[in-house]
């Protein structure tokens, strides 16, 4: 018997998770917005898939529907999800999943046993090339890491709840959090800016430090053209992972910089001069995949043990980055 999956949600990210669902086999799945206009166009694009509900409660009491995606604005996600975790639903929220610290924290503390039932959508634990990087990073033949930067922006979607770091600097930090394996991120500097909404950041520039490696991390959406682009320094090579690219999307560069040792140099009076080395680069051969798809297949064929044994997606992993992201709203 198949699953029975209630989506919550269907605007744009909604109605590419309809599609993966679709993809992934399922048959017919239960719809909720609170737009009806947009659950009807939805509903027009997969007319024998999608049921269209009006009221969550029956389906939050009803045992048969366990599986609970919410592709919803943050803002709105508390008042939704505490009647999913009253009644043991398994549940994916989309990143960052909340406004803010204090809700998580008050989930976690009112339902201690349910929130590990819930799985965060961070769509970059599911991305090959991200994987690549992480294999990269954990190389020792690569060199140290130096610094890493990363660049997201874009003209829209533009958020009226949260802003641009919330919206997109949580990719970022998901990805940190992925290839350090959870390290603790020491915020530097932010800098934001307010341009189209007094009380709504439109751009952010974010310094961080793992260790002794230095982090940018640069978003806007309000930028001419899509960038998506990470750029990692180490003390042997540079990485480049253009995402818009259609293929060769990550480049490995053999070049890098550094000053001749002291004691070597012959010279009474000497200019200990910078050395640029360069060598081939290359273009690793990864092949691309649909994250979001691989995404819902692991929510779909999980339970709590699962969702709550992976350490970049659990509860722990959510609060991690909102703690981050509350610290820099705190600080603006």
């Amino acid at each position: 018997m198949q699953k029975k999956i209630v989506l919550i949600g269907a605007g744009y990210w909604g109605t590419n998770i309809a599609n993966n669902l679709i993809k992934l086999g399922f048959k017919k799945f239960w719809l909720y917005d609170s737009s009806k206009k947009s659950s009807i166009t939805l509903k027009k694009r997969y007319p024998k898939n999608i049921i269209i509900i009006s009221n969550l409660n029956k389906f939050y009491k009803d045992k048969k529907f366990k599986y609970f995606i919410y592709a919803t604005p943050p803002s709105k996600n508390l008042k939704l999800i505490i009647p999913a975790l009253k009644n043991k639903k398994i549940i994916f929220i989309e990143k960052p999943g909340f406004k803010n610290l204090d809700e998580i924290n008050l989930i976690i503390k009112k339902y201690p046993k349910e929130v590990k039932s819930i799985m965060f959508g961070y769509i970059y634990m599911f991305n090959n090339y991200i994987n690549y990087i992480k294999k990269f990073i954990n190389n020792k033949k690569n060199g140290k890491i130096l610094y890493i930067k990363f660049q997201r922006q874009n003209l829209g979607p533009i958020r009226n709840d949260v802003d641009v770091s919330y919206d997109l600097s949580s990719h970022d930090l998901s990805i940190l959090n992925f290839l350090f394996d959870n390290k603790k991120l020491k915020i530097i500097k932010n800098q934001s800016y307010k341009l189209l909404n007094s009380k709504i950041a439109d751009l952010s520039n974010l310094s961080l430090k793992i260790n002794n490696i230095y982090i940018d991390i640069n978003n806007s959406w309000i930028n001419p053209d899509k960038i998506r682009r990470l750029i990692i320094i180490t003390k042997k090579k540079m990485l480049l992972f253009d995402e818009m690219l259609n293929e060769n999307k990550i480049k490995i560069y053999n070049k890098y910089a550094d000053y001749p040792k002291t004691e070597l140099l012959k010279n009474n009076f000497f200019n200990r001069k910078i050395k640029i080395h360069i060598g081939k680069n290359n273009s690793p051969k990864i092949q691309s995949n649909d994250s979001l798809f691989d995404e819902m297949k692991f929510f779909t064929n999980s339970n709590q043990k699962k969702i709550y044994k992976d350490k970049y997606l659990n509860i722990n992993a959510g609060k991690s980055i909102l703690k981050i992201l509350s610290n820099i709203n705190r600080n603006n």
